[in-house]
C-alpha cells in the first residue's frame, strides 16, 4: 500500500486516509481497512466509525474529518478540479456533480442508456428502461433483469433483441448456433443507472449514496461478442447432443411402425 498518503491521529492510533478508493486503514496494521461508504456519513462534520483495537480488546468510536479536510489535493486531483475550485466546498459538493444533481431533481431529467442504436430511459421509480422513440414496448422491468445480475461486474448481462428492444428469450436446450439478429449485452446495475430513482423507489433521501455510486445522466451499453459470453460449450454440447436425439426419435418411430394394429 501507498506510504505517501495523508495520516490522521485519532487517541493512539494513525488511519491512513485513502482518497482515491474511499477509504482508510490503520496505519500499524494495513489489514485494518474501514470503507466510507459503511461508515456513517455525518455531512459536513465528517463520518464515524468503530475501530477494534485488538491490543486492548475494546472498541473505539472514531470521528473522521471530510476528506476535503484531511486530503485536499487528493480531492481535488481526483475529481479533477483546482484547490481553489474546491475551496470551502463539502465532500458531497465536490464528489457529486452538482450540475447533474440539479437536472435530475430540480428539471426531472432521467438518466439513458444507448443500447446498440437504441436509447432507453432508466427509470428506476418506477421499475423500467423505457425505449425512448418505441412506444410499442414498454421496454424491460428492471426486476426481470435480476436473472441476469453479475455479481463481481455490479451489472446485468443478457441476450438482447434490438427490433423488440426487449430481453431476447434463447431455447438454450437446442441451441446450436450464435443467435442471429440478436445481441449480447452489459449494462450497469440499476442503482448506478438511476440512483436517484432508485432511492425515491425505496423511500430513501434522494441522494443517499451518491457519493459513493456516482451520478451520470449518460450511459452506452457495452456489446460482448457471442463467443465471449460462454455459450460456446452449450452449442457444443447441443450440437453432440442432436445426433443421439435424432437417432432415438427414429428408432422411437420405427418402434411405432412395427407395432400391430389396435384392437
Amino acid at each position: 500500500m501507498e506510504t505517501n498518503l495523508p495520516v490522521f491521529k485519532w487517541e493512539n492510533f494513525e488511519f491512513i486516509i485513502d482518497v482515491q478508493n474511499n477509504n482508510v486503514w490503520e496505519k500499524s496494521d494495513p489489514k485494518n481497512i474501514y470503507l466510507l461508504w459503511q461508515m456513517d456519513d455525518l455531512g459536513k462534520d465528517g463520518y464515524t466509525f468503530e475501530h477494534y483495537d485488538e491490543s486492548t480488546g475494546r472498541s473505539v468510536k472514531v470521528n473522521l474529518p471530510p476528506l476535503i479536510t484531511l486530503d485536499p489535493s487528493g480531492m481535488a486531483l481526483k475529481y479533477n478540479k483546482s484547490l481553489e475550485e474546491i475551496k470551502g466546498s463539502s465532500d458531497f459538493e465536490v464528489m457529486v456533480d452538482q450540475g447533474l444533481l440539479k437536472n435530475r431533481i430540480s428539471s426531472g431529467q432521467l438518466p439513458t442508456i444507448t443500447i446498440a442504436d437504441s436509447i432507453f430511459y432508466a427509470d428506476a421509480r418506477i421499475d423500467l428502461l423505457r425505449p425512448k422513440d418505441d412506444f410499442s414496448t414498454l421496454g424491460i422491468r428492471f426486476d426481470d433483469l435480476d436473472d441476469y445480475y453479475v455479481v463481481e461486474t455490479n451489472t446485468y448481462a443478457f441476450p438482447y433483441n434490438p427490433r423488440t428492444h426487449e430481453i431476447a428469450k434463447l431455447d438454450y436446450e437446442n441451441i446450436t448456433e450464435y443467435p442471429k439478429d440478436l445481441l449480447f449485452v452489459e449494462i450497469p446495475d440499476v442503482k448506478v443507472l438511476d440512483p436517484v430513482g432508485w432511492n425515491r423507489r425505496n423511500g430513501w433521501p434522494e441522494t443517499d449514496d451518491l457519493k459513493w455510486v456516482g451520478l451520470t445522466l449518460e450511459f452506452e451499453a457495452k456489446i460482448i461478442p457471442w463467443k465471449q459470453t460462454g455459450i460456446d460449450d452449450l452449442i457444443n454440447e447441443n450440437r453432440l447432443k442432436k445426433p443421439i436425439q435424432k437417432a432415438a426419435k427414429a428408432q422411437e418411430n420405427s418402434f411405432k411402425n412395427k407395432r400391430g394394429p389396435k384392437l
